[in-house]
């Protein structure tokens, strides 16, 4: 969204929130107090200039996203997942990896990964790594997995076993996390596909 000044990614962002959470696109007098503008007249300008850059659509009286604000809106980022030990699963969206940086396939989505247990595939802390949830996960993938009931979310390389899973840290430092066979509280999130840093 390189052509949208730094307030229309915000004003964008709150709408796109709101009809993800809500269903529904938010009120100018709602935009304006989540980003602190001085009036709704101001929504009005942001509004205007996103829908002549082609973010947004105006028919009979109602505003409405048009298909370019999602397809360019690009991969989720969904909070944190642990290169170590697990961490409380994500649940509110960070932000946005744009399809310059990474393909933008429906349903990806990125976490960003904390501490140090996959260092030695590269994987490192602060990194982001690209999940597809409908790639299925063999034998060997590295994959995000839940945990637990608390629903931890971890990244590991995923190892079928006799009598359940196992999910392996690449670095000496930490051990092999065993899954049952059947456990309740395990389920994999999907399949690691993609991985960006910031240099």
């Amino acid at each position: 969204m390189e052509e949208l000044t730094a307030r229309q990614r915000e004003v964008l962002e709150v709408i796109l929130a709101g009809v993800e959470q809500e269903g529904r696109f938010p009120a100018m007098r709602e935009i304006a107090g989540r980003l602190r503008l001085s009036s709704p007249a101001t929504v009005f300008q942001h509004l205007e200039a996103l829908a002549a850059k082609g973010f947004l659509r105006r028919g009979g009286g109602r505003w409405s996203l048009s298909p370019r604000s999602r397809r360019d809106r690009g991969v989720p980022i969904a909070g944190r997942v642990a290169a170590g030990h697990p961490l409380t699963a994500f649940e509110e969206i960070d932000g946005y990896l744009t399809p310059e940086f990474i393909g933008a396939r429906r349903g990806r989505f990125s976490v960003r990964v904390r501490g140090e247990s996959m260092r030695d595939e590269g994987i490192l802390d602060g990194d982001y790594v690209v999940v597809d949830p409908e790639a299925e996960a063999g034998d060997g993938d590295l994959v995000v997995a839940y945990l637990g009931p608390d629903q931890e979310a971890t990244v590991k390389r995923l190892r079928r076993r006799r009598g359940g899973l196992e999910l392996h840290p690449a670095n000496p430092e930490y051990g092999v996390l065993r899954v049952p066979r059947g456990d309740p509280h395990f389920r994999v999130a999907g399949r690691v596909v993609g991985l960006l840093r910031r240099m």
